[in-house]
């Protein structure tokens, strides 16, 4: 039996990030003129979308509304365009809302649903009819469910992701480098030198990079040697343009 009738989204995942955005740049309460003002988009969208946002208690119900302490995170992520943070918010909204936890269950006992079957699904649970409005609602729950990691797309079908996969998607992500200094005097002499280590936040992402530096050089070239390894390390771990030392998103 469906559920009794649940808001669901009036609009597409842009427009509705759109909205929870324009709210997090208020203080206070704001009315649907304000947040129309200030995105330059019709009150009657916003308002179509505001019921949903209340139900995942991202907004504060109320004629004039403000975001919960989860929306605020959730806003704040979406306007940094912070992938990690954006994922977090969205887990602990769609994890403290009884309908889309009862979702992700049912996705899970069927072993999967292709999206026809899914929309209808969550249109049918909603309590609401098949119809194009109702349709897209459900298509921008499901990129909710998609953005928060909880649900991923596989051979076609919608699948709940696996507590270990969504463990290990949240570690750092670790980089060995090793630098060589060399030269070519057929008499040298090797021995590693330095060692160091540096951390770099990028896309929410905590990436490790360990870098080893070791050198073949005959005696007579030690003499100053070990300022210029300080500085090649020195030089690596301030270097803030070197993107293609990071893994791809």
């Amino acid at each position: 039996m469906a559920d009794d009738k649940f808001k669901l989204p009036g609009s597409s995942y842009e427009e509705l990030t759109k909205i929870v955005k324009s709210y997090g740049q208020f203080t206070g309460p704001a009315g649907l003129d304000e947040v129309s003002k200030l995105i330059g988009m019709d009150k009657t969208v916003i308002s179509r979308n505001a019921g949903f946002l209340v139900e995942m208690n991202i907004l504060e119900s109320g004629q004039k509304k403000s975001l919960t302490s989860l929306g605020k995170d959730l806003a704040q992520a979406l306007e940094h365009e912070m992938p990690e943070e954006i994922r977090k918010g969205w887990q602990h909204i769609v994890e403290e809302s009884d309908f889309s936890t009862k979702l992700i269950s049912a996705i899970k006992i069927r072993n999967g649903m292709d999206e026809n079957t899914l929309q209808s699904h969550i249109a049918y649970s909603a309590g609401q009819p098949k119809r194009p409005q109702f349709m897209t609602g459900a298509k921008t729950l499901i990129d909710i469910l998609r953005a928060s990691e909880l649900v991923k797309e596989n051979d076609g079908k919608y699948v709940v992701v696996k507590p270990a996969e969504l463990a290990e998607s949240s570690q750092p992500q670790q980089m060995t480098i090793s630098t060589e200094v060399a030269t070519t005097n057929p008499s040298q002499v090797s021995a590693p030198v330095a060692a160091s280590s540096t951390v770099i936040e990028k896309a929410g992402a905590e990436v490790k990079i360990n870098i080893n530096v070791s050198v073949e050089c005959t005696v007579d070239e030690l003499d100053g040697l070990g300022e210029k390894i300080r500085n090649i390390i020195k030089q690596v771990n301030t270097e803030e343009t070197d993107e293609e030392l990071l893994p791809n998103d």
